[in-house]
Order: C-alpha cells, then structure tokens, then sequence
C-alpha cells in the first residue's frame, strides 16, 4: 500500500511537471536536449549459480583443515543465487547508445557444502566460526544437505551499450551484509551465522540481453570470509529477466 501511495504521488507530480510517464513497466523520466533521467522500477530479476575460487585456507581455518578436509568445496549445481534490482536511476542521452545507472538491488546467495557431515558453528565468542560435524549437536540428522547462506543489500553502478534489442552492459556494486545463515536438513534447523562472513562486499559484473532476456557474470572482489580465514571470492551466473 504505501508502495502504492507512493507510486500514485509521483505519477502526479510527474504529470504537473510534463514529464512522460510509463506505467507499463512503472518509470519516470525527464528530458532536456542534453540529457535524460530516466526513474525505473521494473523489477529485473538475476538468477543463477555460483561457486567459490581461491579455496585457500588461513589461520585458523588453516589449523581446521587436517581434520575437515577441504570443509569450503561446495556444489556448484546446488549453490542457489537470487538478486531483485528493486530501482535504478538511468542517465542517457536522448537517440544515444550509452546509459549509465545507479540502483538498489538485493542478492541471496547460498552455498551447499560437498561434505553434507559439516556445517559452522561459533567458538564462543561469536567472531570465530569453525568447521563443525552436525551429528555432535543433532544425532538424528540424516547427512543429505548442509548450506550456508547471505542476504545481501548493494548499490550497482553500471554501464548498458544499447544496440535496439540487445544491450550490452558492465559494472560494479558495493554491497552490504544484512544476514548470513548456516543450516541443514533433515531435521531442518537454522542457525544465524552473520559474523562468519565480511560485511562489506565489492563485485564486478557483465552480460548480455536480447530484449528482456539476458545473461550475466558476477566476480567478487573482497574475499566472502575474513581474510585472516579464508581467501575465497565468489563467482556467480546465470540469467537475467527484465531490464
């Protein structure tokens, strides 16, 4: 409702102002001879895999790793990543080929561990996560799947050559941590983990749609841990609905 409302009031305001409003796929824009804002809320959805490079272990982690074995190795085909960019502001000019946007987009990642026995838990101190058999807390437990996860909120910059129907685009993203999880099933359990990963996370992207289908690639530049854990930096794809 106050989405709505909120939606309603700028209609308005857009038509006193003469400004040109689309409300097929719910955008504001406004027009000079050099330069077009351009307000779009159309939902465009990434959806994909993912999977993680640079497995190396430090630290702590380093000391774990005799007796866990490689604990980070997750299942590509299962890691499940889900982004909604919820508003961008485009900036182009008017017959040209170039738009540069700024939006608001938020990600869920999520990662299924190749050994099912292991998940993370807390030393104590609520800062140091370790690898952790799930059978010492949950004797019940049946070994098929154990993941961990992230839900992030970022602000992506980027680029779009518009060539008609296909579209060509490159950029990046500052993103923040709002939650991150361990879990497993079955018996299904949750486990808040968020200090187990950085909060602040920079990606580069690019890729490629025809219409409102496309393709993307998204590379992590910060490490997804604690560098004094782990080095490892995410690697994601898939496709792109909307635009």
């Amino acid at each position: 409702m106050i989405f709505l409302a909120a939606l309603t009031a700028s209609v308005a305001v857009a038509a006193a102002q003469d400004k040109a409003v689309d409300l097929n796929d719910f955008s504001l824009s406004k027009e000079d001879a050099r330069v077009e804002t351009h307000l779009h809320v159309a939902f465009p959805m990434y959806f994909g895999w993912s999977t993680l490079t640079n497995l190396n272990y430090r630290g702590d982690w380093a000391d774990a790793q005799p007796a866990y074995g490689n604990f980070l190795d997750t299942q590509t085909g299962k890691n499940f990543v889900y982004g909604l960019e919820m508003a961008a502001i485009h900036f182009s000019k008017p017959g040209g080929l170039l738009d540069v946007s700024v939006g608001l987009r938020w990600t869920f990642m999520d990662f299924t561990l190749s050994n099912p026995a292991l998940t993370f838990r807390s030393s104590g101190s609520g800062a140091r996560y370790f690898p952790y058999f799930i059978k010492s807390e949950a004797l019940n437990y049946d070994g098929r799947k154990s993941k961990f996860h992230g839900n992030y909120l970022g602000i992506p910059l980027r680029l779009t050559f518009d060539c008609g129907k296909v579209k060509v685009f490159a950029g990046a993203s500052a993103e923040y941590l709002i939650s991150g999880y361990t879990k497993y099933k079955f018996p299904k359990y949750r486990q808040d983990a968020t200090p187990m990963f950085n909060r602040f996370r920079a990606t580069v992207e690019a890729g490629i749609q025809y219409g409102i289908l496309g393709f993307f690639a998204n590379y992590g530049l910060t490490p997804l841990f604690p560098d004094g854990l782990s080095d490892a930096h995410t690697l994601t794809f898939g496709l792109v609905l909307g635009r």
